[in-house]
């Protein structure tokens, strides 16, 4: 993982355990995860900040087109020093986060900067537009928990689960790397849903519907949902749902959210539908 450029961090961005050019060195580690990756000679693969090459050289054995993507000018040099001979290996010079992304179905096996990991999961996942088949990343075991929390309290992360199912494999210890971290880090997995919770036209909607309904994770349902539901249409709804009406919005799986969003669709009026950025601290009764 190479040290971005701080002046290029995207919003969202934290300090992190991980700031420092901690590098790959487990090959056993390294095979895994292609093997968790499913990598397919056919496959179009994005290294995100590549760093010298560790995960780069392996992708490209495969037999993929590998795109090593790579911010520090130093590593730069080394990772085009790695290319004699392979005509499947692309270096691009760019920060992530500005970086074009492929229109064609892609894969991302990726040792990636933790210190900007959600910016990155935001420029993969926030529009399902973008054509992510699957991932396996390497991130801090905190932030890996965060993205696969059960309750889910974050309506970015829950956005993102209607259209990706995502995991926490397994935790990876400090001495996978040079030098060694002070924190854990672990595998994440990502993979297309085959058939998204959410149509890719209502993911407008469905983002306001979460922000508006998780502004108060704990607040029941039946409280959460009342600026947008009449309270017969909240009393309906949990019948739906199969849920007591005090359950806390966070509670919610996505299954159960997909069923809100059509609701409110087809017997909601517009009006009532929350907007993105709309103020939503006044939650007013009927």
């Amino acid at each position: 993982m190479s040290k971005y450029n701080k002046k290029k961090r995207g919003k969202g961005a934290k300090a992190s355990n991980f700031s420092a050019q901690h590098q790959l060195i487990s090959k056993r580690l390294i095979y895994d995860m292609i093997n968790l990756a499913q990598v397919q000679s056919s496959d179009t693969i994005l290294d995100i900040g590549a760093g010298t090459g560790a995960l780069t050289v392996p992708l490209a054995e495969t037999g993929a087109h590998v795109i090593a993507i790579e911010a520090d000018p130093a590593f730069v040099d080394k990772l085009l020093s790695h290319m004699k001979n392979r005509d499947n290996i692309r270096v691009k010079y760019a920060d992530i986060l500005e970086a074009v992304l492929p229109k064609s179905p892609f894969v991302v096996v990726a040792n990636i900067p933790y210190s900007i990991t959600t910016p990155i999961l935001g420029r993969l996942l926030d529009y399902p537009s973008v054509p992510l088949k699957r991932a396996i990343l390497l991130v801090e075991k905190g932030a890996a928990k965060r993205f696969t929390a059960v309750p889910i309290q974050d309506p970015r992360i829950l956005s993102w689960r209607m259209h990706y199912e995502i995991r926490l494999v397994r935790t990876v210890s400090p001495q996978h790397f040079a030098p060694p971290p002070k924190v854990d880090s672990a595998i994440l997995s990502i993979s297309r849903r085959s058939k998204p919770l959410v149509d890719m036209q209502h993911q407008l909607k469905f983002r306001a519907l979460g922000a508006y309904g998780l502004l108060d994770p704990r607040l029941p349902l039946s409280a959460a949902l009342i600026g947008i539901f009449t309270p017969p249409q909240i009393t309906r709804l949990v019948r739906v749902l199969g849920i007591d009406r005090e359950l806390p919005m966070c509670r919610l799986n996505e299954e159960q959210w997909a069923v809100v969003l059509y609701t409110m669709l087809q017997h909601v009026p517009p009006s009532r539908w929350p907007q993105l950025r709309q103020n939503v601290k006044k939650r007013k009764g009927f």
